[in-house]
């Protein structure tokens, strides 16, 4: 998925523009605990401009390919979005749940597929390592889980 992709997927009301809500209510998918304080810091370092609204430009500037560890560190902590009882692993009920707090009508038939489809090991679950291989292949429609 594609930068540009996920900025529309977060930009609810479709004005080119991520409001503090639209991001907010997107990390709070992923990281339910997180204080209104940490969300803020992180939205004013991708509002550089101060407008308080995240155009495209400004998204894509947490998208630029990082140096390698940089770009493990990342993949890590988009992985550990997913892996709500941090076992290391994600499974279906823990992508199920993930993909509703985004707001996707996704079936538990669907998203057991989307882990097979990755799942090299064939335990029922995604690795870390299996989660890095799906996230570089470039013909992958599992990338839709972000």
């Amino acid at each position: 998925m594609s930068y540009v992709q996920v900025f529309e997927s977060i930009d609810k009301n479709k004005d080119g523009k991520i409001s503090w809500d639209e991001f907010s209510q997107w990390i709070r998918a992923f990281s339910p605990l997180m204080t209104s304080e940490e969300i803020d810091k992180m939205f004013i370092e991708l509002d550089v401009d101060g407008d308080r609204q995240i155009d495209v430009i400004e998204f894509s500037k947490c998208f630029v390919v990082a140096e390698k560890e940089e770009e493990e560190t990342l993949l890590k902590n988009t992985f550990d979005m997913f892996d709500i009882d941090r076992d290391g692993k994600i499974s279906p009920d823990e992508l199920h749940v993930v993909l509703k707090r985004l707001g996707k009508n996704t079936s538990m038939e669907e998203c057991a597929r989307m882990v097979d489809a990755v799942d090299a090991d064939k335990d029922g679950h995604v690795s870390f390592e299996e989660f890095k291989i799906m996230m570089s292949s470039p013909d992958n429609n599992n990338k839709t889980l972000l």
